[in-house]
C-alpha cells in the first residue's frame, strides 16, 4: 500500500488495513410473532417479507376465502397490522394445542423457538388471551416471554392486556402483572380491524401494529435511536376503547403506551416506554439502540478471534469499534460534544479473568452514552472460540 511521504500507511488487520476493517449494522427491526393459524407448520419458526408470504405459508387449503384468519385467533391480525405499518420481515412460528393447557404448552413452545434465533428484535404473543385459555394461561406465556427476552440485551418482550379493559381495568392488571423489565413493554388499547373469516370487523392487540410502526420509523432514522411516539397507526380502524388526556397521561405514568386519536382523528401511537421502574431503563428507544450496537458490535468482530496475537488483536478491536461507534455517534445516536463523551472501547488484561486468558478469549467493554454525555451503559462482549458471542 502507497502513502504520501510523511504519511504512515494504515496497520494492516489480517489480510485488510486497519481502516477498511468495517463493523456492519445487523438489522434493528425483524419481528418476530407466536399464535394460531388455521394452516402451516407447527413450531417451526418460518421467517416472511410481506403478508402473502406468510397467508402462503398459514393458510388452511380447505378455506381459501378466510386465507391466514381464523375465528378468534389473532396472529394474523397482528401480521397483517405489522406488514401495514411499515414492518419489512418478521419471524412466525404456529403454536400447536387445540385449547386450554395445551394451547398454552404450544405458546410457551413457540416463545422458546423464536427465543433461539438471532435475529428477531421484538417479539410478540398475540394470542396469548386466546378465549380457551384463562388469565392464569397468559400471565405463565408472558412470563416466558419476558423471560426470555431479558436474555439478549435490547430484546424487548410485546406484553398485551386482555382484551375489554377499560383505563381503570387496565391499570389494576398492570398493577397485577408486576411485569418491572426493560425488556418488556405495554400498549393499550386493543384496535378494531377487519376480520375476513367473520366477515365483519374484531378487536385485535396492538403488538403487530406497533412493531410496523417502530420498523417504519426505524427505516426513517436509519436505526432504533428514535423514540417510536406521536405515529400514525395505520390498518386499524380505531381503538376499542376510546381515553381522555387524563386517562392517557395516568396510563403513561404506569409505564404503559396508548393507542389514541388525538390529535384529529387518526389514531397515533403516544409513549415509548418500557415496563421498567428504573428511570435509567424506562426508555424504549435507548433499550433498542444499545442492543442493536451490541449485536452489530458481537457479530462484526468474530474475525478476532483469529488474530492469534494478543496485542495487535486488541489494537484492531479498538480501533474497527471505535469507528463504529464514531460513525453512530455522529447520527445522534450518543450523546457528547466529542466521542470520548460519547462511548468509550476497552480491550485489556484487566477484563480478561485467568481462565479466560487461558482459553485465549476475547473480551470487549464497551460504554454508550445513550441518556446523556458522559454518562455511560456498559456492556461486555465476549467471544469464546466455537461459541455464540456472549453480551452482558
Amino acid at each position: 500500500m502507497h502513502s504520501d511521504a510523511g504519511t504512515p500507511a494504515p496497520a494492516e488487520v489480517g489480510t485488510l488495513p486497519l481502516a477498511e476493517r468495517r463493523i456492519a449494522s445487523l438489522p434493528c427491526s425483524t419481528a418476530g410473532f407466536v399464535g394460531l393459524a388455521p394452516g402451516g407448520p407447527i413450531g417451526e419458526p418460518r421467517r416472511v417479507e410481506s403478508f402473502e408470504q406468510f397467508a402462503a405459508a398459514f393458510s388452511d387449503p380447505a378455506q381459501p376465502r378466510c386465507g391466514p384468519f381464523a375465528v378468534d385467533a389473532k396472529l394474523a391480525h397482528a401480521v397483517r397490522g405489522f406488514f401495514r405499518n411499515g414492518g419489512r420481515a418478521c419471524w412466525v412460528v404456529r403454536a400447536g394445542g387445540a385449547a386450554g393447557v395445551a394451547a398454552v404448552e404450544g405458546l410457551v413452545a413457540g416463545v422458546r423457538a423464536l427465543a433461539a434465533l438471532d435475529e428477531p428484535t421484538a417479539i410478540a404473543v398475540p394470542d396469548a388471551h386466546e378465549p380457551a385459555a384463562d388469565e392464569q394461561g397468559a400471565a405463565i406465556v408472558q412470563r416466558e416471554l419476558v423471560a426470555s427476552c431479558q436474555r439478549v440485551v435490547g430484546r424487548i418482550a410485546l406484553i398485551d392486556p386482555p382484551p375489554g379493559l377499560d383505563p381503570g381495568a387496565m391499570l389494576a392488571w398492570r398493577a397485577q402483572t408486576r411485569i418491572d423489565s426493560p425488556a418488556a413493554v405495554a400498549y393499550y388499547p386493543w384496535v378494531e380491524v377487519s376480520d375476513p373469516a367473520s366477515g365483519s370487523t374484531t378487536a385485535a392487540p396492538p403488538c403487530g401494529h406497533v412493531t410496523g410502526v417502530w420498523a417504519r420509523v426505524d427505516g426513517r432514522a436509519g436505526g432504533p435511536q428514535r423514540a417510536p411516539t406521536a405515529e400514525v397507526v395505520l390498518a386499524a380502524d380505531g381503538p376499542v376503547t376510546g381515553l381522555s388526556a387524563g386517562e392517557q397521561h395516568s396510563l403513561n405514568r404506569a409505564g404503559v403506551n396508548c393507542l389514541r386519536a388525538w390529535p384529529g382523528p387518526e389514531l397515533r401511537a403516544w409513549g415509548a416506554r418500557t415496563l421498567s421502574a428504573e428511570a435509567e431503563l424506562r426508555y424504549l428507544h435507548r433499550q433498542r439502540i444499545v442492543g442493536h450496537l451490541a449485536a452489530s458490535i458481537a457479530q462484526g468482530t468474530r474475525w478476532a478471534l483469529d488474530e492469534p496475537d494478543r496485542a495487535r488483536r486488541r489494537e484492531q478491536l479498538r480501533a474497527t469499534v471505535t469507528a463504529f461507534l464514531s460513525s453512530w455517534w455522529r447520527t445522534g445516536a450518543l450523546h457528547g460534544d466529542s466521542p470520548a463523551q460519547a462511548f468509550y472501547v476497552r480491550c485489556d488484561d484487566e477484563l480478561e479473568t485467568e481462565g479466560a486468558h487461558a482459553r485465549d478469549d476475547i473480551v470487549l467493554e464497551v460504554g454508550l452514552a445513550v441518556r446523556r454525555a458522559g454518562d455511560f451503559r456498559v456492556l461486555r462482549i465476549a467471544h469464546r472460540g466455537g461459541a455464540p458471542a456472549h453480551l452482558a
